[in-house]
């Protein structure tokens, strides 16, 4: 009787084997899909302030591929690179306490979409766009209090 029950328990342990890592391949070639969910973050991502704050860029995102620490362990900068090795999509730099430095974001390379950056008290120091590398549109700077000092429209 114990035999019987080993033979019919190694079918199914195949079975369930083979269909576990079916099912696991058919999560991977969803995110295959040739628009990424860190670009779908980016569309979505916006610029906003408050009449007590200073404006912040706010999105949800995948972890970076690409990941750069200094001596002490603290992260540096991250960021993913697309097919051909050139930045895309968000990449964010911070300085060694672990303060975000600045945010932007790049398309096979080229910046554009939202960028921001900040003092190392965790003001904001100036946000604007990029569009292919170059400034667009409206881009305020900020004193380390947070005040508005200029504006520049390009």
């Amino acid at each position: 009787m114990i035999m019987q029950t080993k033979f019919y328990l190694i079918p199914v342990f195949i079975l369930t084997l083979l269909f576990g890592c079916q099912s696991e391949q058919e999560d991977n070639n969803v995110s295959n899909n040739p628009k990424t969910e860190v670009e779908d973050s980016l569309e979505e991502a916006s610029v906003s302030t408050t009449e007590t704050q200073s404006p912040t860029f706010e999105a949800e995102y995948d972890k970076a591929d690409y990941q750069e620490y200094y001596e002490g362990g603290q992260l540096k900068i991250e960021g993913n690179y697309n097919g051909n090795e050139q930045r895309h999509g968000r990449w964010v730099s911070y300085y060694d306490n672990g303060q975000k430095w600045s945010e932007s974001s790049y398309k096979n390379g080229v910046k554009n979409g939202h960028s921001i950056t900040f003092y190392p008290n965790g003001n904001v120091r100036y946000v604007g766009e990029y569009r292919n590398d170059e400034k667009s549109g409206t881009w305020t700077f900020y004193n380390e209090e947070g005040e508005v000092v200029k504006e520049e429209t390009y």
